[in-house]
């Protein structure tokens, strides 16, 4: 069984720069820019056994629910019009890159064959897409995610910047898995404050904690993307039954330079895991959760969606982990594999 990986807020202000430095942001290269939100796609290299399937680039477009226990392929190749069918929306035109960590150049690659993946579950379903052919496997193994970019010329001039962490007010566990309460907190931003809402939560029987990301170009703030927990403590032996109101998202600033929270193409609360960025500023964001992402045209004080994408239905533990900030106990796990034999789709994080 292929396990799928996501990541929550709490490793985004959690994990602190190598050696005490911060790494600098990429600086926009000279050459064509970004595209728009909607020629945005998220990709995955798969590796299968040898004999047993391809190995290779994929752009996974859908996702279908089946009955737990059907019997359907592995993994079977499609033709377009199965494909419609099933619900497949229709593919990007024009010239397509990959684009993958590092600096590597963006790499021309075609479209191939269809194809359905089963997924175990639960919820059992199969997820839809194509395989891209015509670039190389990533060097390494563990960075098996990418960008798929409709452009006309090799968008040499787009970058990706990620968020730092710049606010965070966490507990950890012990080494007896206990958790303990906060010591340190660096404060929530105020450009994001207003976006939070008011919440009494008195300690000690009551924890807000927090994690805070933020994107910046040109030194200045563009995004964030967080999460904020109001804990509600008790018995150290049941932490694992306190109950805890969560509020998450991605933000901007508002055309009246208030915070706002960006709600459109998100059913459940997704990462704010990049944003496209060439000379010009920062033009497209892209939210990232269990199995599905949405991509946002970005203009000062507005963030309009592109195209949103569900490739995977994951359990409610894996949207329950997103922004999970305070004890972190054993989870049932989750079984879903959103692309066959050994794929290991981008994490929201680098």
């Amino acid at each position: 069984m292929v396990r799928y990986a996501w990541c929550s807020l709490v490793f985004l202000a959690a994990c602190p720069p190598k050696n005490g430095t911060q790494t600098p942001p990429p600086q926009p290269l000279a050459g064509p820019g970004c595209p728009g939100a909607s020629d945005v796609y998220v990709v995955s290299y798969v590796t299968q056994e040898p004999g047993k399937g391809r190995s290779g680039w994929v752009l996974p477009l859908h996702a279908m629910k089946v009955e737990p226990g059907a019997d359907v392929p592995e993994y079977q190749p499609l033709d377009p019009a199965a494909a419609t069918v099933s619900g497949v929306p229709a593919a990007p035109t024009g010239p397509l890159w990959l684009v993958t960590g590092g600096t590597a150049a963006p790499c021309a690659v075609k479209l191939g064959t269809h194809y359905a993946a089963k997924i175990d579950g639960p919820p059992a379903s199969l997820s839809y897409g194509l395989e891209l052919d015509g670039c190389p496997a990533p060097a390494d193994p563990q960075d098996a995610g990418g960008v798929l970019l409709a452009s006309k010329d090799a968008p040499t001039g787009c970058q990706f910047q990620a968020p730092r962490p710049v606010a965070a007010r966490l507990g950890q566990m012990n080494e007896q898995q206990k958790w303990v309460r906060p010591t340190q907190a660096t404060p929530i931003p105020p450009a994001i404050v207003g976006a939070i809402p008011a919440h009494e939560c008195t300690a000690p029987a009551c924890e807000q904690l927090w994690a805070i990301g933020q994107i910046e170009v040109a030194n200045q703030p563009v995004a964030w993307s967080g999460a904020v927990n109001w804990l509600a403590t008790g018995d150290e032996a049941s932490q694992c039954t306190w109950k805890a109101e969560r509020f998450s998202g991605t933000f901007i600033l508002g055309a009246d330079g208030k915070p706002e929270r960006v709600t459109e193409g998100q059913d459940h609360p997704l990462v704010l895991s990049a944003a496209l960025v060439d000379r010009s500023g920062a033009h497209v964001l892209l939210s990232e959760g269990p199995g599905e992402y949405a991509t946002y045209d970005l203009v000062p004080g507005k963030a309009t969606l592109g195209h949103h994408i569900t490739w995977m239905f994951a359990p409610n533990e894996a949207w329950d982990m997103v922004d999970h900030l305070g004890p972190l106990c054993e989870q049932p796990e989750a079984k879903p594999a959103p692309l066959p034999k050994d794929a290991k789709p981008q994490s929201p994080y680098p």
